[in-house]
């Protein structure tokens, strides 16, 4: 399906005669898989990442897309994308799905929701490759905010909501995993996501300056 990168978090073991008797012709891909620690480091050169579970939940994530509406969501977007699978018999784990940008569920039937790994990796990389294809010419590309400059964004954001007082009702973390998910779907330009983070920087400053003009 034209993807070319794959990387493994952890150190599993496999059979190496089976797995590279099944990988035919993408024995390419199989040769240069990275191995990395966690899957921050994972994601650590994308620009969007995006969870692939059926799960959902306040402490998950607050969008789910099927497969077709994130290939649409990325169409236009210049850098690596990042989609991630779990383990055949766990998924992704909470912590796992938090350090994606969104998540990604493909539609199943209520009465067996859960869908071999090998399955749900075909249908995603299907979605992805059909709606490329389609839209090749189609779409001038934009290159978006990195995950680093969104997360500036969302800090500052957050910062300024601790200084005025907004957490203290609330949970500080969830409230930044919603900033998150919105700030990373909108697909920031660098110069958009510098000016939030500037605002938000000044709102602070004009708050901290304002009380202490009361004191």
């Amino acid at each position: 399906m034209g993807l070319t990168e794959l990387v493994v978090v952890g150190t599993p073991v496999w059979d190496e005669k089976q797995a590279r008797a099944t990988s035919v012709h993408a024995s390419d891909v199989y040769d240069s898989i990275r191995f990395v620690d966690t899957v921050h480091d994972a994601l650590a050169d994308t620009v969007i990442a995006a969870g692939v579970t059926r799960r959902r939940g306040r402490f998950r994530k607050y969008r789910s897309y099927e497969p077709e509406e994130f290939a649409a969501l990325i169409r236009a977007r210049t850098g690596t994308i990042g989609v991630v699978f779990g383990n055949e018999e766990h998924g992704l784990t909470a912590e796992e799905l938090a350090a994606c940008d969104t998540a990604v569920s493909i539609p199943s039937s209520p009465a067996f929701p859960s869908l071999n790994l090998s399955h749900a990796v075909q249908i995603v990389a299907y979605a992805l490759f059909r709606d490329a294809q389609t839209h090749a010419v189609d779409e001038q590309r934009r290159i978006v905010a990195s995950r680093e400059h969104v997360e500036s964004v969302v800090t500052a954001f957050a910062e300024t909501l601790d200084e005025i007082g907004v957490f203290s009702l609330g949970d500080a973390d969830e409230v930044k995993a919603f900033l998150r998910d919105i700030y990373t779907r909108a697909g920031l330009e660098k110069r958009e996501s510098e000016r939030l983070a500037s605002t938000y920087t000044k709102i602070k400053g004009i708050f901290h300056a304002t009380r202490q003009n009361r004191e």
